[in-house]
């Protein structure tokens, strides 16, 4: 399973989809039009072929935001109809979007996603994304937010901040109910 994925190729074979994987690696204008293009053909092939289309929105959901669209009316419309076990997707990969930017709610996003994700997480995919959020919880988050940043960078910032924060409590705005699992 690859923890970040090359977006234009996990919406090409949408079998390889993972709630594990981080999805909000920052894009250029040029790869976010690629991918938007692509999300939106591939789209209308799933509406007239009556297949799922969680993949290609939520493709273009993450092509609209490293263009600049806001996408939390995408994000409302996607929750408002989409099943509820689908629902988890949405959670987590707009979390990790407002994560990679380190805006205001990001976190909330992500413990939604988690917590609908779990029934649905092979031991595994748990785990990782326990740890993930865990760390990225260490993260000062701001409604301006900050430049885009990798999974990588976040979450070696986020692990400088939990090496100064040692003795200190629980993370900023996290009430970490998994200290059982995680120690």
């Amino acid at each position: 399973m690859d923890l970040v994925p090359d977006p234009v190729r996990w919406l090409q074979s949408e079998a390889d989809f993972s709630l594990a994987a981080w999805y909000a690696s920052p894009l250029t204008q040029m790869q976010a039009t690629a991918l938007q293009t692509q999300a939106r053909l591939r789209l209308q092939q799933a509406m007239t072929g009556g297949t799922d289309t969680l993949v290609p929105r939520l493709a273009d959901v993450i092509a609209g935001f490293w263009l600049g669209r806001d996408v939390s009316h995408d994000y409302r419309s996607l929750m408002a109809t989409l099943p509820e076990t689908q629902r988890a997707s949405v959670e987590l990969v707009y979390g990790q979007l407002l994560m990679s930017c380190k805006r205001s709610g990001a976190m909330l996003h992500l413990e939604r996603g988690f917590e609908l994700a779990t029934a649905a997480l092979a031991p595994s995919a748990y785990f990782v994304l326990l740890r993930r959020h865990t760390l990225l919880s260490y993260l000062v988050l701001t409604p301006a937010g900050a430049p885009p940043q990798t999974l990588g960078d976040l979450l070696q910032e986020a692990r400088v901040i939990q090496r100064l924060s040692v003795g200190r409590g629980v993370p900023r705005g996290s009430n970490n109910p998994h200290d059982d699992t995680l120690g």
